[in-house]
């Protein structure tokens, strides 16, 4: 796939005393959107007021459809933890520490999605090591 270009916006809000907040702009993304926009006038009449009119509000809104992803992920991942877990007990130490490091910083709410995410690239290692490991009578065969 092909680099995005990306055009960088600076927006500064009054009494920030952080750095200004950096956009990307790709332009595909921003096509799509123009078009639902369009489509969804009403919504973005109503959106538009909420911030302006309501800021902690629409701050909310947008959290609560972030929180929302996060519920779908946590319930996939409630899923696969048992596997995971069952996975990650039967490896050996080497294994087991070198998951726990990735581990280590990770928030504890977000610890059970980290650590399925670490065993599924466990065992992605472990696939490309089977699929790269040279088998035993597989070689060119040579005509009698």
């Amino acid at each position: 796939m092909a680099n995005k270009p990306r055009t960088e916006e600076t927006v500064s809000l009054p009494g920030d005393k952080e750095s200004p907040l950096q956009f990307r702009n790709n332009p595909e993304i921003q096509k799509r959107l123009d078009a639902y926009k369009t489509a969804n006038a009403k919504d973005v009449d109503y959106y538009t007021r909420v911030v302006k009119e309501a800021p902690e509000r629409a701050k909310d809104m947008l959290l609560y459809k972030d929180m929302q992803r996060h519920e779908a992920d946590m319930r996939l991942v409630e899923k696969q933890l048992p596997q995971a877990k069952a996975f990650y007990d039967a490896q050996t130490p080497a294994v087991k520490e070198r998951i726990d490091g990735q581990l280590k910083n990770v928030q504890p709410y977000y610890k059970d999605k980290a650590f399925v995410g670490e065993v599924l690239r466990e065992m992605n290692r472990k696939n490309r090591q089977i699929l790269t490991a040279p088998q035993v009578g597989m070689g060119p065969k040579v005509a009698a």
